[in-house]
Formats: C-alpha cells, sequence, structure tokens
C-alpha cells in the first residue's frame, strides 16, 4: 500500500507538471485535477476498463467528476475528499460535532443509537435510545435534523429536546467541539448461566482504535471468557491494518502467520497482488468460536473480519441483518499541491479459503433487528438476545427474536468516505 502511494505521488507530480506547461494554455486547478484522477483511475481503479470516454474538463468538481466515472454495477465508494477530512478521522482519530449516532427505529423516531465517551452529550447523560424531539425549538424529522444541527463547525450550539429511556423531557444544549473518537463504544464480561461472555462494541478501524481494543482483550483474557461478541452493527470500516490486528487478537494465538486476507487488483496492477497473514499472539483468545453483530451498516473492514476468521475457527456466527456488501478496497492518493485525497476502489479480497464477491453482503445466520429501544450489553437488546437464545440451545431461531421493524435505519449515506464519517 505504501509502494501504492509513492507511485501516485510520483504519477500526480508528473501530469501537474505537464498541466501547467501546456503552451501559453491557461489550465484551472480544477482541470488539472480533474485529469489527474481520471488517469489515475485508468491505471488503478479495480474496473478500469469500464471507464467511461468523457472530457474530465467537463466536469465543474472532483467530486462530480468522479460520481459520473464510478462502475455503477458495483461501485459506491470510490470517493475524493479533502485532505483534512482524511487525516482528521483516519491519522488524528477526530471529528467536529456533538459526537452521536442517529437512527430512526420502527415508529421513525429519532433516537440515539450510540455516543461518544468524552463528549458534552456524553457527560450530560445523553445515551442510546434518547429520543431528538426538537432543536432549537422546531420539531426535528428524518427530512430536517441534518439541517437543524447544522454544519460540523466547533462553536455551534444546539439546545435539543430529548425524551430520555424513563419517558420525560430534557432539554440540553449541546455545542460542537473537536471530538477524539473512542473506537470502542463498550466492552463487559456478560455473566450468562454458567458462562463468561465477552461482549465489544467496536465502531472505527482508526489507528488510535489499538490502545482501546488492547484494554478490551487483555480484560476478556484476565476474566477467562468463554464466549465472544463483537458488536460491529454501525462499523462502516477503515484501516486494514487495524483489522488485521484485531484478528491477532482473536485467532493469532493458534493460527499467527497464516494468510488473514488477500488482496487482488487489476491485470494492469497483478505485481501489487499481496496477502496479509494473521499477526502471531502468544497471549491471544482460543475461542472455538466468534459470534459476530452486524447490519447493513457494516461494511468494508468489518466484513473483512468476519470473513477473515472464518478460515481458523469451528463457527463463525452472524447474528443482525444482513451486511452492506463491500468486498472491496480503496487506496489513499493525496495531491502533492491541492488539498484532495482520492480514494478509488483498487482491489478486491478473500479470505484465506478464496471466498469474497459477497457485493449483496453476508448474511445472517441469527437474524434479528437493531433494537434501538435497549441499550448494549442489555440481554433484551434483540441483537445480543438472539446470541444468547442461541448459546443456550444451540438452535437457529424460525424468525427475529424482534420484529423486523426494528431494524434501526440510520441517518447517513453509505456511498464513499462518507461510511466513515456518520456521527453528528
Amino acid at each position: 500500500m505504501k509502494i501504492a502511494r509513492k507511485l501516485f505521488l510520483a504519477l500526480l507530480l508528473i501530469l501537474a507538471i505537464q498541466a501547467c506547461n501546456r503552451d501559453e494554455e491557461t489550465v484551472t486547478d480544477i482541470e488539472i485535477v480533474n485529469s489527474s484522477i481520471f488517469d489515475l483511475m485508468k491505471q488503478v481503479y479495480l474496473w478500469y476498463d469500464h471507464l467511461p470516454g468523457l472530457n474530465p474538463a467537463m466536469y465543474s468538481s472532483p467530486e462530480e467528476l468522479m460520481e459520473n466515472i464510478r462502475y455503477s454495477t458495483y461501485d459506491k465508494w470510490s470517493a475524493v475528499i479533502s485532505k483534512t477530512e482524511y487525516n482528521q478521522y483516519f491519522e488524528e482519530g477526530q471529528m467536529i460535532g456533538h459526537g452521536f449516532l442517529i437512527g430512526l427505529d420502527d415508529s421513525d423516531n429519532l433516537r440515539i443509537a450510540f455516543v461518544y465517551r468524552s463528549t458534552e452529550a456524553s457527560d450530560k447523560g445523553v445515551s442510546r435510545g434518547w429520543i431528538i424531539q426538537t432543536v432549537n425549538g422546531t420539531a426535528a424529522n428524518a427530512g430536517n435534523v441534518n439541517d437543524l444541527l447544522g454544519d460540523a463547525k466547533q462553536g455551534i450550539s444546539n439546545a435539543t429536546g430529548f425524551l430520555n429511556n424513563q419517558g420525560e423531557t430534557v432539554q440540553i444544549t449541546l455545542t460542537k467541539e473537536e471530538i477524539a473518537l473512542t473506537p470502542v463504544l463498550h466492552a463487559e464480561v456478560l455473566a450468562h448461566l454458567e458462562k463468561k461472555i465477552g461482549y465489544l462494541v467496536f465502531q472505527d478501524f482508526i489507528d488510535t482504535a489499538k490502545v482501546e481494543l488492547d484494554e478490551a482483550f487483555t480484560t476478556f483474557l484476565s476474566e477467562g471468557i468463554d464466549e465472544l461478541v463483537v458488536d460491529l452493527r454501525y462499523n462502516g470500516g477503515g484501516s486494514v491494518d487495524v483489522a488485521q490486528y484485531m484478528a491477532g487478537w482473536m485467532i493469532g494465538r493458534e493460527h499467527g502467520n497464516e494468510a488473514f486476507v488477500s488482496f487482488k487488483h487489476n491485470r494492469k496492477l497483478s505485481s501489487w497482488d499481496t496477502t496479509l497473514n494473521v499477526p502471531q499472539k502468544a497471549d491471544g483468545l482460543a475461542l472455538n468460536r466468534i459470534f459476530f453483530i452486524g447490519t447493513s451498516s457494516t461494511a468494508s473492514a468489518s466484513e473483512l473480519i468476519i470473513n477473515g476468521v472464518k478460515p481458523y475457527t469451528a463457527s463463525v456466527i452472524l447474528a443482525g441483518s444482513t451486511t452492506h456488501g463491500k468486498p472491496v478496497g480503496m487506496y489513499a492518493f493525496p495531491f502533492i499541491d491541492y488539498d484532495y485525497v482520492v480514494l478509488p476502489v483498487s482491489f478486491k479480497y478473500t479470505n484465506a479459503n478464496g471466498d469474497g464477491d459477497f457485493y449483496d453482503g453476508l448474511a445472517p445466520d441469527l437474524s434479528a433487528g437493531d433494537d434501538l429501544t435497549h441499550d448494549f450489553g442489555d440481554p433484551e437488546e434483540a441483537s445480543l438476545k438472539a446470541i444468547l437464545d442461541y448459546i443456550d440451545s444451540g438452535n437457529v431461531p424460525l424468525k427475529s427474536t424482534r420484529p423486523a421493524a426494528f431494524e434501526n435505519k440510520p441517518l447517513f449515506s453509505d456511498e464513499g468516505i462518507h461510511q466513515y464519517l456518520r456521527a453528528y
């Protein structure tokens, strides 16, 4: 991946110089950027042979260009974003906002799906399940809540009316702030009958997650857990390196240095094809099965880790609903002189058994809805309850533990980089 970045930086530098040195021709910055992006896509894009014939100068922005050249049969993810947006999330682990995710329940109430720790919202008691009723005196709904909450800028204040989990109306003023993301949203050891179950809710595959993963898995080891549940229901992916690191904790004790994920590029770049191994982790877990919780919001690196550990455990059991379906990955290619990072789909991936191409998502073994009315770790929460019932009986239920209407409908775009930047 580092080789790819270096090659691309050299390519963009050459292209920029060529554009700027055209004989007596005035070239706008957007033309330079668009031309460079289109030339890049012809080289590294997984579906380069499906690119349309067009003049990139026709488009008013790199974002508009990318939207029009993506291979629509499969690609919903290739994107162009700013360096600030990219660095803030992936390298610094930060965002600007209130630090909560909003979803719709079966009655179209705006419910809090999660709140990052160490935020003003968390400190003032806002938690999963609360209903947003008003923002600055205006009744909030799915159609207007984005506008009511405003841009992702520090200092924007919102007087928000909530209905808490006790049925009480609460008025809280929250100010958007720079937030250090806390990728482990929840971790605990559940006592269930005679078993200890490690339960982890993981949100962000970013570099800063490694310390929090170490803390959670060290606790699971010290408690001697019998089962592991990894809840990825809102996790849209991120760094493959962090997914690989997490796999070390899960299966690296017995399967370290064995194949974890293989990347296959287009025909032009077959020399970039590679296989990443499971990190050796002598003090990692050694369990016969692993449970996951997923939804349509579970994508990319989340699906990669579910798929990647399957060859090495007696059973991998997915609860919830069908995942997003992104068996491909992107490289990050920053421009040298312009404030853009290009994220083209550049490879597809498979596990050690060669399994991949799940564009329709990974289907659940235990069908259940995302029950926003119960907190993480609550044994009555639909997806977790489906797992606990299975642990008790060994039987797959004939129907969902909760009505299908409990399937969460999150309020964010799943296209491009926005699959990661979802909290408000």
